[in-house]
């Protein structure tokens, strides 16, 4: 198929560029075109199968490119490093004098501030770096849990009757691609959690307990929990037991345990949509303006949404939306919900979120600083403010770019 074939080729262009944050307009240029490519001429049928050997090819090149547009990979390591010696990462943060250097340890980012990832995540960077204390085991792992999203995508589309068009993008599109196994976020584990909550759903079981472990992985699906709890609440219980047992070797933290959360929430900011006019409205309390109002519209759909995968776009779509900050691979907690529920403009913002990387060309290593340009937070929302507003007025849900049709898979 000459999406996969294209989208392969992308990604050998990115990893001959070598270190992408050196070369960041190059690389901005390849995920554009790789983006735009992949969101107009996916494949439009296959089997569930076919989705994920093409989203596994594609992430197995990246695999080969060094960790360079984003540095969070060598904090998970570190952390689980700490943890593994029996120490506390919601306590320690590396710049901790108590820990010996190592050359991990010096490239993670914000080293004064301590951890922000929730406990069932410690677990697991302690076990990836049980296995190798190297950025590939990370890259390796998360870039399998991604294809595994698509290929959950892929599953769930066929079930609901839908093309897997939406599986397509997803199993091929750069943001994807190079967020996991180019950059070895977190996120992918956590949106696994989250697909097999709503196909388990779909299937008639409940789905609750696979939220559950993805809030405690990421923070998110835990809205998505309390929706999916409806069908059999007794698995709160079970939840409960599966977040107290994560917990249990944290808890000499205390009070701590938000510190490095609450530092994050109330200080960082980078690329955001429309936390942005709120910050123009309401200056210092545009971060209080921005949670009220995410909170209404997670209410809302808990109340209002039957459908999993509807009401995980409307807690997604709030997130990326009113979010101070928003790295690229954010835009995945809205994006995976819209490409199910047919929801085009998600997909042309994930295509654009490349542009957010120009930040890197002011990023002196010396200070550690850098300055976000003006101009492409425009570029990157206004198109898609632009698209979201042409869905709403037509009414119209369709697979990505296409309208829904047969599956033959």
């Amino acid at each position: 198929m000459v999406a996969i074939v294209l989208a392969a080729v992308c990604a050998l262009v990115l990893v001959g560029l070598g270190d992408l944050r050196g070369g960041v307009a190059e690389a901005i240029a390849v995920m554009l075109l790789w983006g735009v490519i992949v969101s107009q001429a996916p494949p439009r049928s296959g089997r569930t199968w076919m989705v994920l050997a093409a989203a596994l090819l594609v992430r197995a090149i990246l695999l080969a490119s060094p960790p360079t547009l984003s540095d969070d990979l060598f904090r998970y390591l570190w952390e689980g490093r700490v943890s593994l010696e029996g120490g506390n990462p919601y306590l320690t943060p590396p710049s901790d004098p108590a820990w010996p250097a190592d050359p991990i340890r010096a490239l993670v980012n914000h080293p004064t501030v301590s951890s922000i990832y929730p406990p069932l995540a410690q677990w697991l960077f302690a076990a990836l770096g049980a296995i190798a204390y190297a950025p590939l085991v990370i890259k390796g792992f998360m870039g399998l849990c991604d294809a595994l999203v698509a290929g959950v995508l892929a599953s769930i589309l066929a079930g609901r009757g839908r093309s897997l068009a939406g599986a397509w993008i997803y199993a091929l599109h750069p943001l994807a691609v190079v967020e996991s196994a180019g950059s070895g976020h977190l996120e992918p584990a956590a949106l696994l959690c989250m697909v097999l909550a709503i196909r388990a759903w779909d299937r008639g079981g409940s789905g609750a307990v696979w939220a559950g472990i993805g809030a405690n992985l990421k923070l998110l699906p835990g809205v998505l929990m309390i929706s999916l709890l409806r069908r059999d609440p007794r698995l709160l219980v079970v939840i409960a037991l599966i977040s107290l047992a994560a917990l249990w070797p944290f808890l000499d933290a205390g009070a701590l345990l938000s510190r490095g959360l609450s530092t994050y929430a109330a200080h960082w900011s980078f690329n955001a949509g429309l936390f942005s006019l709120l910050e123009v409205l309401f200056d210092e309390h545009a971060r209080l303006v921005a949670v009220s109002c995410g909170a209404a519209v997670c209410t809302w759909a808990l109340l209002r949404r039957r459908d999993p995968a509807e009401v995980a776009l409307w807690v997604g779509g709030a997130f990326v939306l009113l979010s101070p900050t928003v790295h690229p691979w954010y835009i995945a907690w809205a994006w995976v919900p819209a490409l199910i529920c047919g929801v085009r403009s998600f997909t042309l913002l994930a295509t654009l979120a490349p542009l957010s990387y120009t930040v890197l060309t002011t990023y002196t290593a010396q200070t550690g600083q850098w300055v976000e340009p003006a101009w492409t937070a425009w570029a990157v929302y206004l198109p898609f403010f632009g698209a979201l507003l042409w869905e709403a007025l037509r009414h119209r849900l369709q697979a990505g770019p296409w309208a829904p049709e047969a599956s033959d898979s």
